[in-house]
């Protein structure tokens, strides 16, 4: 059995989290799994709750919560500090006889290295950003691609999009693996009574995921009584900004047919009550876990044609890809599905099947395991 250091910078149920939830408690008896966070939140009580070992090593606030593009003078001091919070975490790494670290964020990613290679243990960097403009600053995204080379043993990325923007060379050990679906697969959602047509973005409140653009296409339905947007999520990583913006864009222009809903516990639940799934990012999404969710949930899908979407949705099969940032054309796409309930219908099959072929967590925890064993025979 092997003992893999799982390691993330922060606590928050979140995408990166969820999909390291999901791996951890199912990956099996190959795998004793220790997971150390910097700080407590809902994946570590839900990861106890699930019997496995998490230790919480705190990080200083200011630390975890400092922007990714954050390169100014206090820089240097963040960078200080989380090499000195990788060297505290060495000796735990050494104590539990770990034999891999699995980095599962970018900070922890830099701090992760500093522990493994104090500890003289291999490195994984799960890459689950997409390291490139807009979303990153052109020299933060050339530093990262640098590091990747020089750091870890091998790359895993949730994505075929997410791996080529790291330029990484051939000689880099590297996997792509989809962040998987985890739960029963629905039988679709049929015909719904045309009263209700419910719109559902599933997603942080952050400007990169363009909920601004949906606020707009709104604007198209505000004399139709059928369509109603659902936005699930709130704002996380210091974005409490933008959601004031978006309350009072939705007070300036009388969207009484948008709910923001904040989070929600039961995001499956609540996809059994919609008739669309709709993914608005601006910028490349790395991959696009909830789309996978939506799909398995026998939703059909409108979602941004760049990044890891690509990968997902087959254009007029299970959903539509549109140009990102256009609240005019995601108007015109939502229009096309509510007046084409046939279509809909096929695609919500299309998609659960899909969703079987290639994004069920079986598969992913089958490739992350033989990924490990084929890396550290090597190393």
């Amino acid at each position: 059995m092997l003992r893999i250091a799982y390691i993330d910078h922060t606590a928050k149920w979140s995408g990166g989290e969820v999909a390291l939830f999901n791996i951890l408690t199912n990956i099996g008896d190959q795998i004793d799994p220790l997971v150390i966070l910097a700080e407590e939140g809902t994946l570590a009580e839900r990861l106890r709750d699930r019997g496995i070992d998490v230790r919480v090593i705190p990080l200083d606030e200011s630390i975890r919560s400092r922007g990714r593009n954050a390169v100014n003078l206090g820089a240097l001091a963040a960078a200080m500090k989380l090499l000195a919070y990788g060297r505290k975490l060495a000796p735990l790494l050494k104590q539990e006889k770990v034999d891999c670290v699995h980095t599962n964020s970018l900070k922890s990613a830099f701090y992760g290295a500093v522990a493994a290679k104090k500890a003289g243990i291999p490195l994984i960097w799960h890459i689950r950003d997409h390291i490139g403009a807009p979303y990153l600053k052109p020299v933060v995204a050339k530093v990262i691609r640098l590091l990747s080379r020089l750091l870890p043993n091998g790359v895993i990325a949730n994505s075929k999009s997410t791996l080529n923007a790291l330029e990484l060379p051939r000689s880099k050990k590297t996997l792509v693996v989809y962040s998987a679906f985890a739960k029963a697969i629905g039988s679709g959602i049929g015909i719904r009574d045309q009263k209700d047509f419910n719109v559902l973005l599933v997603g942080r409140l952050a400007h990169w995921k363009g909920q601004h653009v949906v606020l707009e296409a709104a604007k198209a339905f505000k004399y139709d009584p059928r369509v109603k947007f659902w936005l699930a999520g709130d704002a996380l990583f210091g974005e409490e900004e933008y959601k004031q913006e978006l309350l009072r864009k939705m007070d300036d222009d009388l969207l009484t047919n948008v709910s923001l809903l904040g989070h929600v516990e039961d995001i499956q639940g609540l996809m059994n009550k919609a008739d669309l799934l709709i993914h608005t990012s601006i910028t490349p999404e790395p991959f696009g876990q909830v789309i996978v969710e939506g799909m398995a949930a026998g939703l059909p899908v409108i979602a941004s044609n760049e990044g890891g979407p690509v990968e997902i949705v087959v254009p007029g099969e299970t959903g539509l890809l549109i140009q990102p940032g256009d609240p005019n054309l995601l108007a015109e796409s939502i229009t096309w599905m509510l007046e084409h309930p046939e279509e809909r219908r096929r695609m919500a099959d299309q998609g659960m099947r899909r969703v079987k072929e290639h994004f069920v967590i079986e598969n992913t925890v089958k490739d992350i395991v033989a990924y490990y064993k084929g890396l550290l025979a090597g190393t």
